[in-house]
């Protein structure tokens, strides 16, 4: 089933579907959906569900940003007032509705995550022909299967949405089926008796078939607002709607008036059968003489009799106190023999504690439906760890901070356009991330939703044939446009996902449409999700839970040898240097190709075993994971050590009681401390244990570890996507902890059956592949002292590998040069190389 977007899909076949679908009125129409987007929202995204080039359902749908609620909140919603949910083809049976109502709900849940929106708000119209029948859905399905809550709640002066609070709002409907005269005695005792004084008033009832009539709704509109002290909708706006439906029928002006003038307007909007109040004014100085109740009573009758079966007067809140003002507003409707019956709406609160925090008082009383937002940090910590990840690319002044270079911006918003600007004027540079509407608009650059319900692949315009032109995120995505921006990064249609602007004032921004944040986390740690799908049965023959079940599924059917994390992060590294001009520091020493990093996991072998491997690899350092139950004492360590560079780190065992691993741990960690004299400062579990997503880094961190390998590649595989090592992001902060892959374990000899030279192929194979991409990498490959005998291969690939130019280094010294690397504060400078002609160079770049 294929989204098209509203302006895709083309007014003539959406509103086919409008006109016919008896979940559809007059809000769905193109016309009033385009008055949306116009006067009310900050995006429209409404979109169509078409299957063989038949549209199956038309879902109007409305970004807004922070205007609604007094803390503000940026909403995903299908109609504020003007509701209009979900409307499907009545040519479809059962299933296949079923079908469209997932799809549906499918992409307003990939709008939401790319959006970051704080809540979404559905609805349907009470004047949709399925509402007014006995096929009625009093909880829609977006409530019963997608964990919707029904209801919103409403303060003294409006909507005010809180998770498990929701306040009765009782939309008034009138059954014009009725007789004058029953319609009449309906009315309450005090509007008929209004009635009757207007009638005696000599007010007449004046439907205008004559747009020009708006003047005089106008006029009485600002008279009224005067007193009232309401904010009007512009002009443009009642234009917009006669515009459209007035040469239709469909938008009625009606107006009360005595000989001399017109003393109140009425606006109606009508469609299959029904008519809805939109709007209504008065002259103050003839309220006395009852002018609304005579017009409404008046536009009833004339309902009646051009054939109209519902009038709909809006809703009303009979739970809240008589002295709010909706109430003193919205109480009026009950007066015309009405029926109450409940306006379907609810919301998914995303950000929950965004709404509690509000009223913390009551937090524990409050029962909260919503679904979590998957983003994996806040704009904040998503900028920092960006430029973390800058830094390790070569970057070192990179920051969230006013003084990076570049300034790293997450998802910035309205607030942030000053910042961006005060960066941009003093010829700075900045990387603006997932912008909101209101950001990218105040530098005249248009966004758009590209959602997506499977991984895509995008490419890097400026990498030749380096392996990381292929750019491939798991997420929806942004595309932009402007009249003088370069397309960085493109998608199967040409469209920029990442834009960069040379900007007036002297500086450059590059913006970014991509969830580099979500991509690169799930990427380098794993589906989250997929931690409640762990499995069951031994891997590689050994038991114990490992964690490369996290990583497998985004990687199905990819190159399990590419490194996709740190493709996006090459990609924007080398559009800072060659489009700001941002000098790039080497990522290794002495600019070296790439580092290796050789550890053995101790596992109890015997002290001769040690020996032979150290014969093996002569000065080679290398970093060894103790096991509690080692052959080692103090003095073998120390002889350990003489004359080459070897770490220490611990090789925690719980893989038959992995329940009381964080009990164990702490034994283990005093017992190493004992032993060598010293905290451990990295580690990796017994087996590669794990616990779900990264359970065990909270003990890790507790104890000051710094980091850790314990995720296997086995013989090459790259199941991070990533070569190099990083902090972890967890709980919507960078902690201090590093992790970086094993990408090889002598495993391959007993697992594949591999003898010397197919190992040793192995490693010297993963090192070429590193050089030939020219973005460097760490090659952490882990022998056991134990199975020295059947891995002379790989301890000579090692050797040769450095002879090639690979440092050599321990566990930690990789930790300490990247870390130095990623906490420098040494600003960078941006080159003078030319920035009158910087577009110039860029359009020479991508030819």
């Amino acid at each position: 089933m294929k989204i098209l977007r509203f302006h895709e899909l083309g007014p003539d076949r959406w509103n086919l579907l409008a006109a016919s679908s008896a979940e559809a009125w007059l809000n769905h129409d193109a016309a009033w959906v385009a008055i949306e987007e116009r006067f009310f929202v900050g995006a429209n995204l409404s979109f169509a569900l078409v299957e063989n080039d038949e549209v199956l359902g038309i879902q109007p749908l409305y970004l807004d940003e922070g205007a609604r609620v007094p803390f503000g909140e940026r909403l995903l919603h299908s109609g504020i007032h003007r509701h209009a949910g979900l409307a499907t083809s009545e040519a479809i049976g059962r299933s296949t509705r079923r079908a469209v109502r997932s799809a549906a709900m499918e992409e307003i849940f990939r709008l939401a995550e790319l959006y970051d929106v704080d809540r979404i708000q559905l609805n349907t119209h009470n004047l949709a022909p399925v509402n007014r029948s006995t096929s009625r859905e009093e909880i829609p399905f977006w409530v019963s299967d997608f964990g919707f809550q029904l209801g919103i709640a409403f303060g003294p002066n409006g909507m005010m949405p809180f998770p498990g609070l929701s306040t009765v709002n009782a939309d008034q409907l009138i059954d014009l089926d009725r007789s004058e005269n029953d319609l009449f005695a309906s009315l309450d005792e005090g509007c008929r008796r209004a009635v009757r004084k207007a009638i005696k008033a000599g007010f007449e009832f004046e439907p205008a078939n004559d747009r020009s009539a708006l003047r005089s709704y106008v006029e009485i509109a600002e008279e009224s607002a005067t007193r009232t002290g309401e904010v009007l909708p512009p002009i443009d706006y009642y234009e917009a709607i006669l515009d459209q439906f007035l040469p239709q029928g469909r938008a009625h002006l009606l107006f009360a008036r005595t000989p001399a003038t017109r003393a109140a307007g009425l606006i109606l909007l009508s469609d299959k059968n029904a008519v809805h109040f939109l709007a209504g004014v008065s002259r103050p100085d003839e309220l006395k003489l009852r002018p609304n109740d005579f017009l409404h009573w008046s536009a009833m009758v004339w309902a009646k009799s051009a054939g109209f079966q519902t009038y709909r007067l809006g809703p009303w809140f009979p739970e809240v106190p008589r002295d709010w003002p909706i109430s003193k507003v919205s109480r009026f409707k009950t007066k015309f023999g009405s029926k109450s019956l409940p306006i379907i709406q609810g919301s998914l609160f995303r950000r929950p504690e965004k709404y509690i925090q509000q009223l913390p008082a009551i937090r524990n009383d409050l029962k909260i439906g919503h679904g979590a937002a998957s983003t994996s940090a806040s704009a904040r910590t998503g900028g920092e760890f960006v430029a973390h990840l800058l830094r390790i690319f070569g970057l070192p002044g990179a920051s969230a901070s006013m003084d990076g270079v570049p300034v790293v911006l997450y998802r910035p918003r309205q607030e942030a356009v000053a910042e961006a600007r005060e960066v941009l004027a003093r010829g700075g540079t900045v990387v603006a991330m997932l912008p909101a509407l209101e950001f990218a608009e105040a530098f005249a650059v248009v966004l758009q939703a590209r959602t997506t319900g499977s991984p895509q692949v995008l490419q890097a315009e400026m990498a030749g044939s380096n392996a990381w032109r292929r750019l491939r995120t798991l997420h929806s995505y942004m595309r932009f446009s402007s009249a003088d921006g370069v397309s960085v990064v493109s998608d199967d249609q040409g469209c920029a996902a990442w834009l960069y602007l040379d900007v007036v004032a002297g500086g450059r921004i590059l913006f970014i449409g991509t969830d580099l944040v979500s991509d690169v986390v799930r990427y380098r740690q794993g589906d989250p999700a997929a931690a409640a799908r762990r499995p069951t049965e031994a891997q590689w023959g050994y038991a114990g839970e490992r964690p490369n079940y996290l990583f497998e599924p985004q990687l199905a059917g990819e190159d399990a040898r590419a490194r996709p994390a740190d493709w996006w992060c090459e990609a924007l590294a080398d559009a800072l240097e060659k489009l700001c001009g941002l000098a790039r520091s080497p990522m290794l020493p002495k600019g070296a190709p790439g580092a290796i990093v050789v550890t053995g996991d101790d596992d109890q072998a015997p002290l001769h075993r040690y020996a032979q491997q150290q014969e093996a690899l002569g000065s080679m350092p290398i970093t060894y994971f103790l096991h509690p139950l080692t052959k080692h004492d103090k003095a073998s360590l120390q002889q350990l050590g003489e004359g080459r560079r070897v770490e220490l780190g611990l090789h925690p065992d719980a893989l038959d009681r992995p329940d009381q691993y964080r009990e164990l741990f702490c034994e283990q960690a005093d017992w190493f401390r004992q032993l060598t004299g010293e905290d451990a400062r990295t580690v990796r579990n017994h087996g590669f244990l794990n616990d779900g997503y990264w359970g065990h880094a909270a003990t890790w961190n507790d104890h000051g570890v710094e980091g850790s390998s314990n995720l296997p590649g086995l013989d090459g595989r790259i199941i991070n996507g990533s070569l190099l090592p990083a902090r972890l992001l967890l709980d919507d902060k960078l902690t201090e902890h590093w992790s970086i892959l094993t990408a090889i374990g002598d495993g391959i000899v007993f697992v594949h059956g591999w003898d010397d030279v197919q190992s040793a192929a192995c490693v010297l194979d993963l090192a070429d592949r590193i050089r030939a991409s020219g973005v460097p990498g760490v090659i952490v490959i882990n022998l056991h002292p134990e199975n020295i005998d059947k891995t002379r291969g790989m301890h000579q690939a090692v050797l040769k590998v450095v002879e090639d130019g690979f440092l050599p280094w321990t566990m930690s010294e990789c930790f300490e040069w990247f870390g130095k690397s990623a906490s420098r504060s040494t600003t960078a400078v941006a080159s003078d190389r030319g920035r009158s002609s910087v577009l110039e160079k860029v359009r020479h770049l991508l030819s």
